[in-house]
């Protein structure tokens, strides 16, 4: 570590993405409620905070392997923000991991078999995300986004009666979502990128043609929007999609078209987190 003080609490805490963190819960929280119908009684209270933990602990422990991996071009991409070697040693980092490791496998086969092995799947998967798909040309986006959709499915676990209501239709919106964000957060690093040779599409084909694929999800996700509003025949779902949903990715358009500088790109990536956000919030409407 570049300090001899022992680490606080406070970098474990930013180590595990608190906010990415809220949004899964708030994710699976909403639908399992949906899947629910709404009625708390129709949840098995066990099973359903088990699947949560699990998929909490699974991202967790994806998150700090990622940051321990990514110790050189962290340097040069957010050397005010990098935890790893700096308030945490390396060591200090892998013990943390291998805890919320142990914690995601143990919280899966506690739920069932076939969780336990998801979440060993999962945790397998993010281990060579972060090792050697994140530096491929979109196979780590696609990954990343295959996960965030996923984790929909996983939310009509402990739910004895399902109501089987838009859940395809909303994981490929978080898919869509994850993968426009994960292709700006690429030009964002794009220097830290070139330092460990990675191949990413911003590397191999630049800025402005990454900024067109990421628009193109964009557009793909609101004829997808649109698509599950006319499916829903919902007037209170149809108008907050269109101004929470639709409407703001006209402006990332602007945003995106108009970016320039490395700090252009952080806000986008960190303003696309929120159309998330209300993308998942909109199913309370349905």
């Amino acid at each position: 570590m570049e300090d001899n003080k022992k680490p606080a609490f406070r970098y474990y805490w930013i180590l595990l993405r608190p906010v990415n963190l809220g949004i899964i819960i708030l994710t699976m929280g909403l639908f399992m409620m949906h899947a629910s119908k709404w009625n708390v009684q129709n949840l098995r209270w066990p099973d359903a905070l088990l699947v949560l933990l699990a998929i909490l602990f699974t991202a967790a422990a994806g998150y700090v392997i990622n940051d321990i991996l990514d110790i050189e071009e962290d340097i040069i991409n957010k050397p005010e923000k990098r935890i790893i070697a700096k308030h945490i040693s390396i060591n200090a980092g892998l013990v943390f991991y291998g805890l919320l490791l142990i914690l995601s496998i143990v919280f899966g086969f506690l739920t069932g078999l076939s969780m336990g092995l998801v979440c060993v799947l999962i945790s397998v998967l993010l281990y060579f995300y972060s090792s050697d798909l994140k530096g491929t040309t979109l196979w780590g986006s696609i990954l990343v986004s295959l996960m965030n959709g996923v984790v929909v499915f996983f939310s009509a676990q402990g739910v004895d009666e399902k109501f089987n209501g838009y859940f395809a239709e909303y994981a490929f919106l978080a898919f869509l979502i994850t993968l426009a964000r994960e292709i700006v957060k690429d030009i964002e690093d794009i220097e830290g990128d070139k330092t460990r040779e990675y191949e990413t599409f911003p590397i191999e084909y630049g800025a402005r043609k990454s900024v067109w694929l990421s628009m193109a999800i964009l557009t793909l996700l609101n004829i997808h929007m649109v698509y599950i509003i006319t499916e829903s025949k919902n007037l209170y779902f149809g108008i907050f999609s269109a101004v929470f949903v639709l409407m703001p990715v006209f402006y990332f358009y602007y945003q995106l078209l108009t970016a320039e500088e490395k700090a252009d790109y952080t806000r986008i990536q960190k303003r696309l987190k929120w159309l998330m956000v209300s993308g998942i919030l909109s199913v309370v409407f349905l």
